[in-house]
């Protein structure tokens, strides 16, 4: 029998948090963005410049073809062109969870963005926050991933991305498709041993590696972008592919 070889590639994994309504370009655009995450139940999603930013941020991953999963807020909930792009660029479209101080609120949450949504699939969720910093209305700042876990179980919600900052190559490895550790794009959630775009690529050609990046941070700090797009460019030198799964 003729054997067959199968070749795996390793590749960046990318997960978009869409945390500002309006982004955080501006003083403008700030309040407007903190007034939606403090008073506002449901994304005014039909409103002047919404997710502006984050639009900017999809056209640019569609004409590179880099695909990602799109965790969005009930606040930065799609509209129809960002929906359009979505599935356009074959990214993911998911929930980022606020109200996680027990199973009820966060399934109670998670059931309304998907109502939201519909009729478009939600697969997986992230937390928002680091852990210490209530950022909303609804907010529940402690992070505890192993309760997440748990609930993905009884949720039938896959989640795939913790929020670690990855200090090592070897802290950014997957287990069983889960990353406890992403790479920040946003330098100031770097640890300073492993802080630098080519230390990324090089473990990637060795192993899955999650990238983590807010639209409102590439679209408002030209250091934010400048380091995702030396990502991409770098990706491409060393023929590694940005995938989703």
């Amino acid at each position: 029998m003729e054997s067959v070889f199968i070749s795996i590639n390793m590749a960046l994994i990318l997960r978009v948090d869409i945390d500002k309504p309006y982004g955080n370009s501006t003083i403008f655009t700030k309040v407007a963005s903190k007034i939606v995450e403090d008073y506002f139940d449901i994304p005014i999603i039909g409103s002047w410049n919404y997710l502006y930013h984050h639009i900017a941020f999809l056209k640019y991953c569609n004409a590179e073809n880099i695909p990602g999963f799109m965790y969005h807020r009930q606040c930065t909930a799609p509209n129809a062109e960002v929906t359009r792009l979505t599935l356009e660029g074959g990214h993911k479209l998911c929930f980022h969870a606020e109200n996680t101080r027990n199973l009820e609120t966060f399934t109670a949450e998670l059931d309304l963005f998907k109502k939201t949504v519909a009729p478009e699939p939600v697969g997986s969720f992230s937390k928002h926050g680091s852990g210490k910093l209530k950022l909303g209305k609804h907010h529940y700042p402690p992070y505890e991933p192993e309760k997440y876990r748990e609930w993905s179980v009884k949720t039938n919600t896959a989640y795939y991305f913790g929020n670690t900052i990855g200090v090592s190559a070897k802290a950014l490895e997957s287990t069983d498709q889960y990353f406890d550790s992403v790479f920040w794009v946003e330098r100031d959630y770097r640890d300073p041993a492993f802080s630098e775009p080519e230390q990324v690529l090089e473990a990637a050609s060795q192993t899955d590696i999650a990238i983590l990046i807010h639209p409102c941070n590439y679209h408002a700090n030209k250091t934010v972008a400048a380091d995702f797009k030396e990502l991409v460019r770098l990706s491409k030198e060393k023929a590694i592919p940005w995938r989703v799964f």
